[in-house]
């Protein structure tokens, strides 16, 4: 069960997708731009990373260019492109789209840039590049259902730990009602609200610069409510990459009108 949505027109692979929340904006109600910069430079690091199989730096940013402001709530997606590697340098191209409105759905370009990276070791020195390009993404272990798609794609900072110094719980379980409620809101054409947690396991734990997607996919849609699984993955280590299963989850959601009272969900 899957409402479609316009995809974005570019043939760049995916490296993040989010949802910037009230906390983003800027003083005339739209997400800083900022916000949107530092994701850019996220989304441009994971496809350089995958090139130069080790943690890397920005040292330049070549271009950069806003064409559309974002809202909160828009589900922004972030596709980046190696262009170019050089001996311990990669240039990296990345286009940012928004998918707006739910209930007239569009999907404009917000920005374009050209990043460039520096690998580095583990002591903050240069490191040569590999002359190979970087294999494809390792297969997951134990994939997602074919129905479900990817509706969040994140990477956790060093705020998000808990004392342990794992990815705190709570985060990942915000990110997955966020996720939850992206296909929710496509089906319902209207904001939700989550009214349960009908399922939620814990399998593996998350560490910064892990690289975090979240699967979603409708299962029931009922007079008011809809009810969406959740699965997460993490892919890490770039040295010798693998990707976890992480978390799965069942989640429920409630249509509401202009007054925040629950609205009829239309078939499709």
């Amino acid at each position: 069960m899957t409402q479609v949505y316009p995809a974005a027109p570019t043939s760049k692979p995916l490296a993040l997708r989010m949802m910037p929340m009230p906390a983003d904006l800027n003083p005339a109600g739209d997400v800083f731009g900022g916000w949107i910069m530092a994701m850019v430079d996220i989304a441009g690091a994971t496809a350089a990373i995958g090139r130069a199989r080790s943690r890397v730096v920005t040292v330049a940013v070549n271009s950069f260019a806003f064409k559309q402001p974002v809202a909160v709530g828009d589900m922004v997606s972030f596709y980046a492109e190696v262009v170019s590697a050089g001996k311990t340098s990669v240039t990296v191209d990345v286009e940012v789209f928004a998918e707006q409105n739910p209930q007239d759905p569009r999907v404009v370009k917000v920005t374009e840039a050209r990043l460039t990276y520096v690998a580095v070791d583990a002591e903050g020195g240069k490191r040569q590049i590999p002359a190979e390009a970087a294999a494809q993404l390792p297969k997951l272990a134990c994939p997602p259902g074919p129905g479900k798609e990817v509706v969040l794609r994140v990477m956790p900072m060093p705020a998000d730990l808990n004392p342990a110094g794992d990815v705190f719980g709570g985060w990942i379980m915000s990110m997955v009602d966020i996720a939850g409620a992206i296909p929710a809101i496509r089906q319902a054409k209207s904001k939700v609200s989550t009214v349960a947690v009908d399922s939620f396991v814990f399998k593996q734990p998350v560490s910064v610069g892990d690289l975090v997607t979240f699967y979603a996919e409708l299962v029931s849609v009922g007079d008011t409510s809809v009810t969406v699984d959740v699965e997460v993955f993490a892919q890490r280590n770039p040295e010798d990459p693998e990707v976890v299963k992480v978390t799965e989850a069942k989640l429920t959601f409630v249509a509401l009108d202009e007054f925040r009272a629950k609205r009829h969900i239309e078939a499709d």
